[in-house]
Parts: C-alpha cells; sequence; structure tokens
C-alpha cells in the first residue's frame, strides 16, 4: 500500500502540473490534497522568436515544426505576417501517466510558437515592420531571442559584420525604448487605477536607468497590476546561439565557453540568469536533418565526425523542454 501511496502521490503531482492548479482525492482511507505553485498548462502559452533579421529565425522556426512554413531566405524581412505552430513538450512521464490512469491516448502539453520579421534598429518607432511586431510579442508569455554567432560570407548581415554583443544590445534597447514609449503613453491617461500608476511609475524610473522591468524584482501583487501591459522587458528570455554546424557538433563544450565568457559577460544587462536561460542551436544542421531518416541523421552526423549524436539537443526536443 505505500508503494501504490507514492505512485498515486507522483501521478497527482504530475497531473496537476499539467491540467490544474490543484487536486485533492482519497486513497486507501486517506485524504490527499495537493498544491503546488507549479504553472497550469491549461491555458495557451505562446513563445514568441526576436532578433535582427537574417540570424536564422525562421529555419530554426521550421525545424522546430518539422515542416516548411515560414519563408526562410537570404535576404533581410523575408517574413511578412507571423507564422504560428502547435509544439509538443517532450516528456518522458507522459506514457507512464497514460499508463497509471489507463487512458485510451495520452496528449502532451503543448506550446505555440510563433515566428515574426527581424526587428530593425528603430522598431520601436515603427521602422521596418516594428510596430506591427513588437504587438505580437507583447501576447506572448516569454521570447526567444536568437543571435547569429557563425560565420558566412554567403549569408548577408544587416550591419555588415557579425558582432553578438552588439546585435544582442541592440535587440536590447528596442525592447527597452519600446517599453518606455509604452509605459509613458499609459500613464498619460487620466483613468489609470492608482495601485497600476505607482507600479508603472517604478518600472519607468527602471526603465529610464536602463534596468529591464523583469531585473526590478517586482512583487506577483505589482506583475498583477500591470498585467494587461503586456511589457516586453517583464517576459523571460531564452537566448539562442546559433552556430555553424562545426561548432555546433565538434566544438560544442567550447562554443559554450565562449559564449558565456566572451558574449554573455560583456552584456549582463541583456541577460538576468534569473528568470532568462541560454542554449546552442544549429539552424543549419536543423535545416540539413529536417527530412531525413533516423538512419541518414546518423550518417550524416558521421560524416561530421561524430557517432551517437544526442537527438535531445535537436531544438525541437530541446527547446520546447527549456521554455
Amino acid at each position: 500500500e505505500t508503494m501504490k501511496l507514492k505512485h498515486v502521490i507522483h501521478f497527482c503531482i504530475l497531473i496537476e502540473y499539467y491540467y490544474c492548479d490543484g487536486f485533492s482525492s482519497s486513497f486507501y482511507g486517506q485524504n490527499l490534497s495537493i498544491q503546488t505553485h507549479a504553472p497550469s498548462l491549461t491555458m495557451k502559452i505562446r513563445i514568441g522568436t526576436l532578433g535582427l533579421p537574417n540570424v536564422g529565425k525562421s529555419t530554426l522556426f521550421n525545424a522546430l515544426a518539422k515542416q516548411s512554413i515560414a519563408q526562410a531566405e537570404n535576404f533581410p524581412f523575408c517574413t511578412i505576417d507571423p507564422n504560428f505552430q502547435l509544439l509538443p513538450i517532450p516528456d518522458s512521464n507522459l506514457e507512464q501517466l497514460g499508463t497509471l490512469a489507463k487512458s485510451s491516448r495520452t496528449v502532451p502539453a503543448s506550446i505555440e510558437w510563433v515566428d515574426v520579421a527581424g526587428l530593425a534598429k528603430g522598431a520601436h518607432r515603427g521602422e521596418g515592420l516594428g510596430n506591427k511586431f513588437l504587438g505580437t510579442l507583447r501576447e506572448c508569455r516569454a521570447l526567444c531571442h536568437m543571435t547569429r554567432v557563425f560565420q558566412d560570407d554567403n549569408v548577408v548581415h544587416v550591419d555588415g559584420k557579425v558582432n553578438p554583443v552588439a546585435d544582442m544590445e541592440a535587440i536590447y534597447l528596442e525592447l527597452l525604448f519600446a517599453d518606455i514609449a509604452h509605459v509613458e503613453r499609459r500613464l498619460e491617461k487620466d483613468k489609470v487605477p492608482p495601485e497600476e500608476r505607482a507600479v508603472l511609475e517604478k518600472i519607468l524610473d527602471g526603465l529610464q536607468e536602463g534596468k529591464p522591468a523583469r531585473s526590478l524584482d517586482l512583487s506577483e501583487e505589482e506583475k498583477f497590476a500591470i498585467r494587461s501591459m503586456g511589457l516586453l522587458t517583464l517576459k523571460p528570455i531564452l537566448h539562442a546561439f546559433n552556430v555553424d554546424e562545426v561548432d555546433y557538433v565538434l566544438d560544442r563544450e567550447k562554443m559554450m565557453d565562449v559564449i558565456q565568457n566572451d558574449i554573455l559577460s560583456k552584456v549582463e544587462y541583456c541577460f538576468d540568469p534569473k528568470s532568462d536561460m541560454w542554449t546552442l542551436v544549429s539552424a543549419k544542421v536543423e535545416s540539413d536533418i529536417s527530412t531525413l531518416s533516423l538512419q541518414e541523421q546518423a550518417e550524416y552526423f558521421e560524416v561530421l565526425g561524430v557517432t551517437n549524436f544526442d537527438q535531445g539537443l535537436l531544438c525541437y526536443n530541446l527547446i520546447p523542454a527549456l521554455i
């Protein structure tokens, strides 16, 4: 009975995580009441991808979706309208849950991934397609900021050279300026509730000092007061560094050290370790293998000098799990 109870408790916790905010039941005469702070996935979770043009966002989107949806071309702003795709979240416990529940089928939790046009410098003023897509990003729960690290003379860079630090700073400033303008417009209105106005004034002070809203240690009550604002700098960010196939497969550990020590250390204001994460991706690798069978994928990696490549590192397995 003790083992059965442990299984049911584990089952209840997982059910709670995926489908509700709590669970109460009875088992062998014992009342079980489980309440956790895990996020409920009954609401649609939308993740927005952002970055400069031509950094590989649409290529990564297609790899995540495992199909060609977004137009991925070698020129800026090839994406005009946002692309949307539901992505299942890999979970090794799902099959066990289905067995315990004697379910006829199992449905994984999912997130909606959004691919928007690259942000140009001046997007907060409407440059490029800025206003339209900043609005789309405000509706997202979190952001995936893709930064180009790979060198390829055949893939144009909007500034003429690859500089991950400068690129991250450019996007950071666009989000910062966009939020400043957004907050100022809200504060100009007369009918802003006092509790919301107080929080927005606190945030505006931080933004004007160059601090993103998520770094201001807002309480849950303060976040609730401004929940309708969709502040871009309040959203957690997954930084995806797009590297070439050699750095992704063969020199992975070395490249991770480069990202940590030569890039993130220089843009600490862009990366909040309390809410943000980062990972390596290779849009080229993902694109190359997207239509290959598992056997053909193994042969592809063998050509690169790797046997038994960890499939868990591919973006459609890794990124949804990180989010």
